[in-house]
């Protein structure tokens, strides 16, 4: 049976502060060790046959890079804080950052946002607002206002993309997926992350050709790299695109 349990141990005192809780998870078919470090844990993982003892060691093993790596986070929690105080104002669409205007209308039933050339228009009702504060759309109205574009937009390039690349897709669904930019099942579905609307149109088209070519290579050999870079041959840059900024992107209104 797996087992999973928090523990908080005075020995780790001299590490870095605010060290966040040790999650040991021993599990029956797991054979070798692993640690990840998430938002508010340390989980270590590993077969069910060791001991607590091996697990805690392994973690010391490992404390410069896990060390390392809360800091890296750290950094880049701290950088996307900063810059997102800087685009106050604005809404990510196609990599590009669109100026938020507000524009009252006299009547209007609910309120909603419009996009036009190179802005982006929040329609509302004045006579409903709160005299004591500025009008803004909320996380959920500008979030909904993306992913109606996404789901248009989206299709729109998973369609010419079927049509170039000869591996036929079962379907396609648009989803709210918290840390994954698509997937494709073994059963032919295809599903894309609704964030794409924030990338510029060549991220969007190189998940969409990635997932495409699972269709034919289900894992990441080289056969299946060198089947995406037929159809992108920037692979690289986009990966890189895609480190430098996938903590804007995953970052919600």
């Amino acid at each position: 049976m797996d087992k999973q349990y928090t523990l908080i141990f005075d020995c780790f005192s001299g590490w870095v502060d605010d060290l966040p809780p040790v999650s040991i998870v021993q599990r029956k078919r797991q054979r070798t060790m692993r640690i990840r470090i998430k938002d508010k844990a340390i989980v270590v993982s590993g077969p069910a046959s060791l001991s607590q003892k091996r697990l805690l060691q392994f973690l010391e093993e490992k404390r410069e890079w896990i060390e390392n790596s809360i800091r890296r986070k750290r950094d880049r929690a701290e950088k996307l804080k900063r810059k997102q105080k800087q685009t106050q104002g604005t809404i990510l669409l196609r990599g590009e950052r669109k100026p938020l205007y507000d524009f009252p209308v006299p009547g209007l039933r609910k309120p909603g946002l419009v996009e036009h050339d190179h802005a982006v228009v929040f329609r509302f009702n004045p006579l409903s607002q709160d005299d004591n504060h500025s009008p803004a759309p909320g996380p959920d109205l500008v979030a909904t206002f993306c992913r109606a574009l996404a789901r248009r937009e989206i299709h729109d390039r998973f369609n010419y993309w079927s049509d170039q690349i000869p591996f036929r897709p079962s379907r396609l669904t648009v989803r709210n997926q918290r840390t994954k930019w698509g997937s494709c099942s073994t059963r032919g579905t295809i599903s894309l992350n609704w964030r794409l609307i924030k990338c510029p149109a060549a991220i969007m088209d190189y998940i969409i050709i990635h997932e495409l070519c699972h269709l034919q290579h289900f894992n990441h050999s080289r056969a299946f790299w060198e089947t995406v870079k037929n159809y992108y041959p920037d692979v690289r840059e986009a990966k890189k695109w895609i480190r430098e900024n996938s903590d804007e992107i995953f970052a919600d209104f």
